[in-house]
Order: structure tokens, then sequence, then C-alpha cells
């Protein structure tokens, strides 16, 4: 201070050194600020991952199949610099829908910005089933999804009867019901593509056994009929990896630890056949390497190299959300942003990263109006709340924990 307040035709030297100083003291300030808040509590943590989950679905449900639109760091080979990262994490928003309804999208033609798609709808679906019995339980769960079928005379008409038509079908297989009352093998669902659909409803099952990838693996394994193939382990896994992301110190690199050590029933140790999720993760951290830091180069590698056809394969979700973190360096709001300009299935994506990254940073990360428009929604259109959630999920831990009396 005493350098800048040097006249102008003084010490230019030592002007200019306090000059480069403060500069360098202004950059530091958030990192300061960061530091000098509290780490977010457990509570924080399952709140969000509950509500980033909510505003992935709601910021991606726009975009969900359409063109992507590109920001200058996507759109040319330009190589993404931390202004490009500050720059994509202030774009991030919410907008509204331009389409009409559709039984896999938002439910109200041309909806306000703020509303969810099914990724979250099976959330409720989840959490209706763990209100009715107190548990999580894969019968449970198959009763929840044939109530909401059979709802014909609601607001939202014929829509959820044609949402749940594939799902219902292993729901009544599940329960034990005969061909004739329409059940069908859970293996014959979407032809047999291993898909990403235990990755809507089953991110709250980390909830409930937090910094125990292990069992919340097990937990999505025993209630999980929506899946076949591979996709069985690799959405328990990324459970499993959610859970991780609960315990306090928790980073990236941990939960992607999670991710791979987490595999009760040894998929990693199948003769001549490696363990898909490995090799999956090794593609995202390959591609983001091979792109030299360009996120144009990256969406080419993704789009050309990650086997996909209807873009909601398991292992799809979790490839683009670790791919477009890393590229980001790990920035919460900017991870979002990238995946949301690489497009395809956007608010599967960005369900999943936001998921992540409120159960990582807690809820705080997510700017205030984003976090009261997605619960406002979700409460108007569904009569679902987030307080509630967190309640149920908060009373069926203890009974876990808690020995029978």
């Amino acid at each position: 201070l005493q350098l800048l307040s040097l006249p102008e035709d003084g010490d230019r030297s030592g002007r200019q050194l306090a000059m480069r100083a403060v500069h360098v003291l202004i950059s530091l300030l958030p990192l300061c600020v960061a530091v000098s808040q509290p780490a977010p509590t457990l509570e924080d943590r399952i709140e969000g991952l509950l509500v980033g989950s909510l505003i992935g679905d709601a910021a991606g449900g726009p975009h969900e199949f359409q063109t992507p639109l590109r920001s200058r760091w996507t759109a040319g080979d330009r190589l993404l610099s931390a202004a490009g990262i500050r720059e994509l994490a202030a774009s991030f928003r919410i907008d509204s829908y331009e389409i009409e309804a559709a039984p896999y999208a938002h439910w109200v033609d041309y909806a306000p910005a703020g509303t969810i798609t099914d990724d979250s709808r099976f959330k409720i679906l989840f959490f209706e089933s763990l209100e009715s019995s107190g548990t999580v339980s894969r019968q449970g769960f198959a009763h929840a999804i044939l109530r909401a079928h059979a709802d014909t005379t609601g607001q939202y008409g014929s829509l959820p009867r044609e949402w749940l038509n594939e799902f219902s079908r292993a729901a009544r297989w599940v329960l034990g019901q005969s061909e004739d009352d329409g059940a069908l093998p859970p293996e014959r669902a979407w032809g047999g593509i291993p898909t990403m659909a235990g990755q809507m409803p089953f991110p709250p099952v980390a909830a409930l056994h937090p910094g125990d990838p292990e069992d919340a693996y097990r937990r999505v394994w025993e209630i999980n009929f929506l899946d076949n193939g591979i996709a069985v382990d690799l959405n328990a896994a990324l459970i499993a990896g959610l859970a991780a992301a609960l315990a306090e110190g928790a980073s990236w690199e941990s939960v992607e630890a999670a991710l791979r050590s987490t595999d009760p029933f040894e998929f990693g140790r199948v003769p001549w056949v490696p363990r898909r999720l490995d090799v999956w993760l090794d593609f995202a951290h390959d591609a983001v390497q091979r792109s030299d830091g360009r996120p144009s180069r990256l969406f080419a590698i993704l789009e050309n190299e990650l086997d996909a056809v209807t873009w909601w394969e398991a292992w799809v979700p979790m490839t683009v959300v670790f791919a477009c973190a890393k590229i980001a360096e790990y920035d919460p709001l900017a991870t979002m942003q990238l995946i949301l300009e690489f497009g395809h299935d956007t608010d599967s994506y960005l369900q999943v990263a936001g998921a992540l990254i409120g159960a990582l940073y807690g809820v705080a990360v997510f700017p205030e109006e984003m976090r009261d428009l997605v619960e406002l929604r979700l409460e108007k259109d569904y009569g679902a709340r987030v307080e509630r959630w967190i309640d149920l999920l908060g009373h069926a831990r203890k009974a876990r924990i808690m020995p029978a009396r």
C-alpha cells in the first residue's frame, strides 16, 4: 500500500510490483472465501443431492435431444481457459420449454422454467413407495409404478400411462402377475438395451447409506428391476459413488475411487471380460487428454466413440459427466453448462451431475433462485416437497441403524 501511494513519477518499478501483488490478492479472494466457509453438513449435502438433481433435470429438460446451443468455448477449436470456465459457470441457467408436453418429458405444454421431467418423476415414485411402507423394497417400488400407471383421470390425462407402459410390464412380473395381466420379464424391457433407467429413481438411496458405498450398491441391486445386463452394475455403482460423495471430505477423486472399488459381485474378476465401468471411466480420462483442453474436440470424441445408439445407455451419463467435469477443472456450474452444450439426453446427464455436485459441495453450491424455482414447480405440478423427502430419508435411515425393540 505504501508503494501504491508513490506519485506517478516516483518509483515506477515499486508501483508496478505493488499492482501485481494487488492483482494476485484479488485473484485469490474466491479461494479465501471458500476456505472461510464452513464445510457443508451431511444434511446440506443430502439436500444438495436432491435439489441438484432437480436443477439438472429442469435445466436439461428444455434442451433434451434439441440442437445444442453452443458458446464460443464449445463451438470452435478453442482452449478452455480459466476465464472460459468462469464464463461457462456464469452462463448456466434454467430455461422454459418451447415444445408441447410429452410422456417422458414435461407434462405441461410450453412449461415454465423449473419444470421437471421423468428423471425427477421417478424420484417422486421412489419417495411414494418409501412413505407407504417406511422402507425401500422391490415390491414397494413396483406397486408405486403401477399406481401411477393406473392414473388416467388426473390432470395429466394419459401421460402417466404412456410414460410407464414399458416399466409397468416389468413391475407386474416382479409382483407375480401373469402375462394375461400384462406382465413381462424385466430382461426384455427396451429390447434388452442396458439403459440408465436406474439412475433416475435411485440416487436418494445414497442418502440412506452415506459414506457406505457397498451398502448403497447392494440396496440398489435388490430393488432395481428397471435395468438389465451391465446396466445393473453400472447404475448400482453410480449410487455407490453418490454415497461416497456424502462422506465428510469427499472429492471427485474419492467418488471415482468408490465407483471403481465397489464391486461386491466381482464384475472386475470375470475372466477375459473387463468391467465396463472401468472401461468407460478410463475412456472419460483418455478423451479429455486427447482433447488437449478443447471442449469441441472432447465433444467430437464423445460423439464418435461413446458407442451410443439411444444416448440413454447406462454408461453414457457417467462418461459425459466425468469427462466434462475434468475438462472444466471440476468447477460445479461450468461442468453443468458444458454438459448442456454437449447435448443429447441432457436432462438425464445433468440430473446425475447435479446430484454428484450437490452431494459433494452442499445445496448452497447452486444459486438460490434456481433452488427456489425447481422446488416451487415440484410442489405446484406434483404436490411433492424436498423437505418431506429429507424427512422420509431421515426416518428410514434411523430405522435402519436402530436396533429393533
